[in-house]
């Protein structure tokens, strides 16, 4: 009996000596990248550092916007805060967060985000995604009445046939599922469990609850990173990995296949930290691709457009909801933040599509019954389909010309605005 406490003992201590030096050592420094990012990113805030006059927020493709300090050229000084795929109820979160963190208030906060983020209302809720049972968030009490309702119905609670199964590496999947594994470490890690305790109510909140609670172990938190420890390999760093990186803002290296991730886990993380650092907050997601597979993806995304013109599909337009945009007005309002929204840059063919051009003139007549708020545009609102990688993101010839016209055309708009405001107050 003695030797199996003893062995439980043993256990208990070693797993308390992990918790205690993941919890107490930079390693999600190992992680995966899209991990380390969030973290990264979550650590700036948390650190009650950000200083910077005006923040961007926005999505995966926004990320492609450089900031800048302020100085002899920029009268404003701007960071980037936008990260991939957080979901439209994100960003009056982190606003909050960032606020409250001891931050310094931002004179302006530029809204970035793509569209469907901001013109189709909060979406259902997470634990169903497809809105098949509820398109809002439910009470705990009738979330139990409508189960037990449909248990009845349904012979008794039984489950129904999943129709949404794909496959994914060797093995098959609940699609909602495999997109929750590739995107919910986002919320999971940008939010403390009291955070995120305090953002949710209802069902949402159990479920978000249930998938953040074993994250309170920082050694199942960074389980990624304790297993790429393991590997001499990740702990490899070369000393010109700076020189390295700007290297790797030629387009002409990126596209001749020169910056692929380094095999080191170690110098990949600090390689994307050097990069972000010094352009305050910008991480351009699509350089790290293999340039056969951008080219491949860029001839899939040729074919589909193709395809989409020669057989268009009967168009009928949805009326915008502006929910968070409203929002997000009324919280920077009531702190006494400047609000705009930067109109990005989309493909040509999806910019020109009816859609967009609706969605266009009720997002101005928004903004003209929201006066307090600034729409800004680029000089232009669309760029060819082959300075995208994707549907969404920029290839690297693309983040550079949204970066020039940012920098050129863009903040000077943002500033004359700001100056506007602060001549009127």
């Amino acid at each position: 009996m003695r030797s199996k406490f003893l062995g439980i003992g043993i256990s208990l201590f070693f797993f308390l000596v992990l918790e205690l030096v993941v919890r107490f050592t930079g390693i999600h420094y190992l992680e995966q990248p899209e991990i380390f990012f969030v973290n990264l990113k979550k650590n700036f805030v948390e650190s009650g550092k950000g200083d910077a006059d005006i923040i961007v927020l926005g999505d995966s493709r926004s990320m492609a916007l450089a900031g800048y300090p302020k100085d002899s050229e920029t009268e404003y000084s701007v960071y980037n805060h936008s990260l991939p795929a957080m979901g439209p109820k994100y960003y009056r979160f982190f606003l909050e967060k960032y606020l409250k963190k001891g931050n310094t208030k931002p004179k302006m906060v530029l809204f970035a985000a793509s569209p469907k983020l901001y013109s189709t209302g909060y979406g259902p809720p997470l634990y169903d995604p497809d809105a098949k049972s509820v398109k809002e968030n439910e009470s705990i009490s009738a979330y139990l009445n409508r189960r037990w309702n449909e248990g009845i119905e349904k012979n008794f609670f039984r489950t129904a046939t999943p129709n949404n199964i794909i496959s994914y590496s060797g093995k098959q999947e609940d699609a909602n599922q495999i997109l929750w594994e590739f995107f919910g470490h986002r919320y999971l890690h940008q939010f403390t469990f009291a955070e995120l305790s305090n953002q949710y109510s209802g069902v949402e909140r159990l479920f978000i609850l249930s998938k953040a609670a074993p994250l309170l172990y920082e050694s199942y938190r960074f389980h990624g990173a304790i297993r790429n420890a393991l590997s001499q390999t990740n702990w490899k760093v070369d000393k010109n990995y700076k020189e390295r990186s700007l290297f790797c803002e030629s387009c002409e290296n990126v596209e001749a296949g020169l910056c692929k991730p380094a095999s080191s886990q170690l110098e990949d993380n600090l390689t994307i930290e050097d990069q972000i650092t010094r352009h305050f907050g910008k991480y351009n997601i699509s350089n790290r691709l293999k340039p056969e597979l951008v080219l491949f993806s860029k001839d899939r995304i040729r074919k589909e457009l193709d395809e989409e013109l020669k057989n268009p599909k009967p168009y009928v337009y949805e009326k915008p909801d502006f929910i968070v945009l409203k929002e997000l007005i009324e919280y920077t309002k009531a702190q006494g933040i400047e609000f705009g929204l930067v109109y990005m840059p989309w493909i040509l063919e999806k910019q020109e599509s009816q859609e967009s051009k609706d969605l266009l003139v009720d997002l101005k007549l928004f903004f003209r019954e929201n006066p307090e708020s600034k729409l800004f545009f680029f000089p232009e609102s669309s760029y060819p389909s082959d300075r995208f990688v994707d549907n969404i993101h920029y290839d690297c010839r693309g983040e550079k010309r949204v970066n020039e016209e940012f920098r050129n055309s863009v903040l000077p708009q943002v500033f004359r605005f700001l100056h506007s405001k602060e001549k009127s107050n």
